[in-house]
């Protein structure tokens, strides 16, 4: 499925509300992480467009019912060779708050500049129903000790055997949690738009992509950057000692005819 017809797809899935706010609570220390192999790890990392795609329908379904991704605005996306059409049509389905010429709050249709909206559309709003605004997910994956690892295994790492006191859940990785756990017991029919059906599991890896890119989405620039950089600097290495060589040969060729002092001392 091309990018744009993915996104067309996207623009129309509805907000699902997978759970109540994720405020996660402090009152324990995070368990061990379970490390995973990543794409965009070690210096030739690399984004898999397809699956960051996959990652933004998981988060529109469910992730954007309680939590934002302020610093992430519509024109970002075509860093994931997203055509500009294609991206108005998505900023366009959403509803962005702003205030009239009236100074009255009224709404509008996003636009390319506009960064997603929250749903709960207010930090004050949310604190009322949940008690705290749940965090913003634009650097989510890079806020935290662990990063992408740290994201999926909290993803994972629910368990509803356990009981907790009311409001709060358990979770391998934060054992008190206030975020419910945002996966359905039954996924039997949900999908991605082009027909593929993820396990929990898959969902969790796709979602924690996406957000290890809303954090860093320069990270291919940078390691090519990095790369041209490193050779950069071997090949004036290399043409430093071949110059070296040229002149240290001239003078001991020179030291030689006129009879001086051997240049070896």
């Amino acid at each position: 499925m091309r990018f744009g017809t993915l996104l067309k797809t996207l623009s129309t899935a509805a907000v699902l509300s997978a759970g109540a706010a994720a405020t996660p609570a402090t009152a324990e220390p995070a368990g061990p992480l379970e490390s995973q192999t990543w794409s965009f790890t070690g210096p030739l990392g690399y984004y898999d467009e397809m699956q960051l795609q996959h990652g933004l329908y998981v988060y529109q379904t469910r992730c954007q019912a309680c939590h934002s991704l302020g610093l992430v605005r519509f024109a970002s996306l075509s860093g994931l060779d997203v055509s500009e059409e294609a991206i108005k049509a998505l900023a366009s389905t959403y509803e962005i708050p702003y205030i009239n010429d009236d100074g009255d709050r009224d709404t509008r249709p996003g636009v390319m500049n506009d960064s997603f909206p929250w749903a709960l559309d207010n930090p004050k709003r949310a604190i009322a129903t949940y008690g705290k605004a749940p965090p913003d997910l634009s650097t989510m994956a890079r806020a935290r000790i662990g990063g992408a690892d740290y994201v999926y295994n909290l993803l994972v790492g629910y368990d509803d055997a356990h009981e907790q006191p009311e409001g709060a859940y358990y979770n391998k990785v934060m054992k008190v949690i206030k975020m419910p756990n945002p996966w359905p017991a039954d996924m039997s029919d949900f999908e991605y738009p082009n027909g593929t059906r993820p396990s929990l599991e898959q969902q969790a890896r796709d979602v924690t992509a996406f957000l290890n890119w809303t954090a860093d989405p320069y990270l291919e620039e940078r390691h090519q950057w990095g790369i041209i950089v490193v050779l950069y600097m071997l090949a004036l290495t290399v043409l430093s000692f071949l110059a070296y060589r040229v002149v240290a040969a001239k003078v001991h060729a020179k030291l030689e005819v006129e009879g001086g002092p051997d240049p070896e001392h």
